[in-house]
C-alpha cells in the first residue's frame, strides 16, 4: 500500500470512531444531526491495520461497519448507477442486497451504507423522526436525479417535508479531477440539466471536467432542502491516497463506504 497520511478534515469535520464498537475512525460533520461517517482504507490510524473496502467483500466489511457502529445491522444495495431507491422496514439483512443506488430507513439502531470510489455519497437524515437515507450518485446516478429520488422518498416515509432533511456530501471525485467527454456533457444537457452551471470547459487540448458535487448540491436545492442544511466534506478521492479511488487504481480498486444510522 502506497504510505499516505490522513488528509486534515475542512472544517465543521473531523476524524472519530464510527460508534462505540471497534475503532474505526472515519470523517464525521460536527453538525449532521445523525450518528455517520466516511471511511477511508483503512480501520485505524495505525500502520498495520487490516484494509476496509476491498473490492467483493462486501459481507465482511458490513460486518466490520456493524461491529464498529454498534447497531443491529448495516444494510448495502446492489448499485447500478441508476434512481432506483429502495426502502427498508425489516431491520434482519437480507440473503442477497437488492438493486438501487439510494436507500432509506426509519427503523432504530439500523444502518445505510453507500459504497462509493470516486462516485459521490449524499447522506439524509430527518432530524425529527430520526429516519435516514444514503445516495449514491456517480456521473450517471446524477443525470437520472437520484439524490432528487431520495429526497422524496425519505421526506414520504419520515412525514416530513423536505425543507426540514438534512444533509452531508461525503469525500468524492472533484471537479479538478473528474475528466469527461463531451458526450457526457451533452447528455445532461439532452435531460434537462443546466450543465454550464457545473461543467467547466476544457483545459487547453484537454476535455471538459465536471463538478458533480456542485450538480448533486443543486438536485438537493431543487428538492427543497435549505442551502445551510447543507454540509460538504471538500475532499477529493483522486487527490487523497488516503480514500479508494476508480480514476487514480483502475478497475481493481476498493470502496469507501459511507455509513449513516437511523433513530434520535
Amino acid at each position: 500500500m502506497t504510505p499516505f497520511r490522513f488528509p486534515d478534515p475542512p472544517a465543521g469535520f473531523r476524524w472519530q470512531p464510527l460508534g462505540p464498537g471497534e475503532p474505526l475512525e472515519a470523517l464525521a460533520s460536527r453538525r449532521f444531526p445523525a450518528r455517520h461517517g466516511f471511511t477511508c482504507r483503512v480501520r485505524t490510524r495505525q500502520a498495520d491495520a487490516p484494509p476496509l473496502g476491498v473490492r467483493d467483500s462486501l459481507e465482511a466489511d458490513l460486518d466490520l461497519l456493524e461491529r464498529a457502529a454498534g447497531v443491529q445491522a448495516v444494510h448495502a444495495l446492489r448499485q447500478v448507477h441508476g434512481n432506483d431507491v429502495q426502502v427498508l422496514r425489516r431491520a434482519a439483512r437480507p440473503d442477497a442486497p437488492a438493486a438501487g443506488d439510494a436507500l432509506a430507513t426509519l427503523i432504530p439502531r439500523t444502518a445505510v451504507a453507500i459504497k462509493a470510489a470516486d462516485c459521490v455519497p449524499v447522506l439524509l437524515t430527518d432530524p425529527v423522526s430520526g429516519a435516514v437515507a444514503g445516495a449514491h450518485a456517480g456521473w450517471r446516478g446524477t443525470l437520472v436525479r437520484v439524490v432528487e429520488a431520495a429526497v422524496r422518498a425519505l421526506a414520504a416515509e419520515a412525514g416530513a417535508p423536505p425543507s426540514r432533511l438534512r444533509a452531508v456530501i461525503g469525500p468524492a471525485i472533484r471537479a479538478c479531477c473528474f475528466e469527461v467527454g463531451p458526450e457526457v456533457v451533452s447528455a445532461f444537457r439532452e435531460k434537462g440539466h443546466d450543465v454550464d452551471g457545473f461543467a467547466l470547459p476544457p483545459r487547453a487540448a484537454g476535455r471538459p471536467h465536471l463538478d458533480l458535487v456542485l450538480a448533486n448540491r443543486l438536485q438537493l436545492l431543487t428538492a427543497g432542502l435549505p442551502e445551510d442544511g447543507i454540509e460538504d466534506a471538500g475532499l477529493c478521492t483522486r487527490c487523497q491516497p488516503a480514500f479508494h479511488s476508480y480514476r487514480r487504481e483502475g478497475p481493481t480498486v476498493g470502496r469507501n463506504w459511507s455509513v449513516v444510522v437511523a433513530g434520535r
